[in-house]
Parts: structure tokens; sequence; C-alpha cells
């Protein structure tokens, strides 16, 4: 039977039921918080390792999916195989070994301090924090952590019953639309620790995140995209450049 990780993580012991978050700040990962797409900074990292044949082939692919997500034309699930392929077969356990090192010594020096500042001033503020993006969970989560937040949502990668990747998939894809489906599913297993009323902010650099910011009570746009950058203008959200 194919399994997967969980999809998202528990607040955080200042966000437990005696002491409930005041608010929610929600972050887009690539380009948001990280100066660059992880899933790119990956799968340059996994040729450099010897896990893929024809490196310059994967890279060219990616910036041509890359320029179909910046069109919002992306099609996520054939995405999604695409990057997972070079992992099929793959125990769990190396993966996340080479995730780790990836995280230390590609992710950390990108990170931009001004969003990773904002986002521990929520922290700070007693707000609970939570990183969703539409790169793959076994890359975000790691990410998510490395920074103090509270939760991270992404699409989730299937593991067969030895514990490899399949190459597939799994549950809710965490790309455009989906963002806000998977968000109300993790208020759905959370909200046991949260005050009513509570305020929510969100923070993304990419129109295909409009969606998640319309649901917000306080959108910002991050380093936005040409077309998030007129939305933003014309509903007077704040642009905040962290790049």
């Amino acid at each position: 039977m194919a399994t997967s990780p969980s999809a998202s993580s528990s607040p955080s012991a200042s966000s437990s039921t005696a002491n409930p978050p005041s608010a929610l700040a929600i972050f887009d990962l690539d380009d948001t918080l990280l100066d660059g797409d992880c899933t790119q900074l990956w799968l340059e990292w996994i040729i450099d390792c010897g896990w893929v044949a024809d490196g310059e082939a994967l890279l060219a692919q990616m910036h041509d999916h890359d320029r179909q997500y910046h069109a919002g034309t992306l099609d996520m699930t054939a995405h999604l195989r695409f990057t997972l392929a070079p992992l099929k077969g793959r125990s769990r356990d190396s993966v996340r070994t080479q995730v780790e090192a990836f995280v230390s010594q590609s992710v950390r020096p990108r990170l931009m301090a001004g969003g990773v500042e904002r986002l521990q001033q929520h922290a700070r503020d007693g707000h609970a924090t939570l990183v969703i993006s539409a790169s793959m969970h076994h890359l975000v989560a790691p990410i998510a952590r490395a920074i103090g937040a509270d939760g991270a949502l992404a699409t989730l990668p299937e593991f067969d019953a030895d514990d490899r990747f399949t190459g597939e998939p799994i549950g809710i894809q965490t790309y455009q639309r989906g963002k806000l489906e998977a968000f109300s599913a993790w208020l759905d297993a959370h909200d046991t620790g949260f005050a009513a009323g509570w305020e929510t902010w969100g923070y993304s650099d990419s129109f295909n995140d409009l969606p998640l910011l319309e649901f917000v009570d306080y959108p910002h746009a991050t380093q936005p995209d040409a077309r998030l950058r007129e939305t933003a203008d014309a509903r007077g959200w704040p642009i905040l450049q962290w790049r």
C-alpha cells in the first residue's frame, strides 16, 4: 500500500490550546522567503550528486515549466511527476539525508533576511506561522522548520510499501486554489488550538496565489510578478521588497 508523510505540522507549544495564537501568518516560499525556486535548486543539487543522467535536459525542462508557472498555464501534475522522477525507487531516508545537506548548504544562504525576520516577528507577536508552497513537501517542510515556522503545507510524495518514492504526487496539490484547499483542511485539523475570530496575514510573490491572498485579512505582495503587482496596486495592498 502506498503511503505519504503528514501534510502539515502542528503548531508549536506557544500555539497550544492553553495559549492560542491571536493571528495566523501564511507565507509562500519560493521567491517570497527564498531568493529563487527550491525545486530548481534541488534539481541542480541532485545533478551534482549524480542522481540524474542528463542534467542539461532536466534543467532545460525545468526552465520551460518555470515559464509556464509564471504564465499560469503549468500542468502541475505533470510538473510534479517530472520533479519526482529522479527520486523514484530511492528510500525516504536516503533522500532525507540529501535534503538536510541541501537545506544547510544551498537553501540557507539564499533565504531573504527581510522575509525570515517578518515571519519571526509574527511569532514574537504571538501569531502562528505557516509556509504553503507549490513545491514538494519533502523540500518545503525542512525549510519551514529551519526558519522556525509552526507548520508547512505542500504537495505530498507517495511512498511504496518499502518506504521508497514511487515518483507520484498524492493528495491536494498546493498550487493556485489548491493552496486554499490545503489550508482549509489544515484549519479543520487544528481548529481546537485557535481562538475564534483570529486574523490572517498572507505573503506571496505570485499571481498564482491570488485565491489565498484574497482570502486572508491582510494580503501582502512580496517581490511581486507583474500581474500581482498590478493587482496589489489596484487594491492598495502593501508591496514588500526583501530581495
